[in-house]
């Protein structure tokens, strides 16, 4: 009888032994095939042969190195690279925004409401008047040519400060005070419909 060693796949007969003449491995071969056991019927039923026999079996090794991967495997080299892309997509993203300051934020905010304001200015004839305000670009005022929403939200500047809204000369001039707090200095940060 001819057999396959499942490690170099190599051919080999039942007389060879347990050990394959090609690459030196042990072979776990059933019990008939060996050469050095009885045939079943002619052994003695001693319990100390037949707790060595179970651990020659069980030491035996039967792990084939040229086998698939198992789908458990599989899974798991998935689930490892979905999550490293995660993680690094997660990073990345709050890496952003840490890296924007309160100024920088506060500038678009600004220049977001002026250019608002601008587009009512162009539909409505004239920017927002100062009694109505940001209302103006939320909600009609009774405003003919008003086709709004132009924003639909006005937060606070990043100190929690409201951004103020001016008009000077038919221009309005949307304000942050800035990190002092204090409208009027130099740290304000300001915007125009006429940019």
């Amino acid at each position: 009888m001819t057999l396959r060693c499942p490690y170099c796949k190599g051919t080999f007969s039942a007389d060879a032994g347990v050990k394959c003449p090609h690459c030196g491995k042990f072979v776990n071969l059933p019990r008939h095939l060996r050469p050095d056991e009885k045939p079943l019927r002619v052994q003695r039923r001693d319990h100390s042969s037949r707790f060595e026999e179970h651990h020659r079996e069980t030491l035996t090794p039967t792990f084939q190195f040229g086998r698939k991967p198992s789908t458990l495997l599989v899974a798991l080299g998935v689930l490892v690279i979905v999550g490293a892309i995660l993680v690094a997509r997660v990073s990345a993203r709050f890496g952003k925004t840490r890296h924007r300051t309160r100024g920088m934020v506060a500038v678009e905010a600004v220049e977001t409401l002026a250019t608002a304001a601008g587009i009512f200015a162009e539909e409505c004839g004239h920017v927002p008047s100062e009694a109505d305000g940001f209302i103006a670009l939320i909600s009609n005022p009774g405003i003919e040519g008003w086709d709004g929403p132009y924003i639909t939200l006005i937060k606070p500047d990043p100190w929690e400060e409201p951004y103020r809204y001016a008009v000077t000369n038919g221009v309005a001039i949307i304000t942050s005070s800035g990190p002092d707090r204090t409208p009027g200095t130099s740290d304000d940060i300001m915007a125009t419909t006429d940019e």
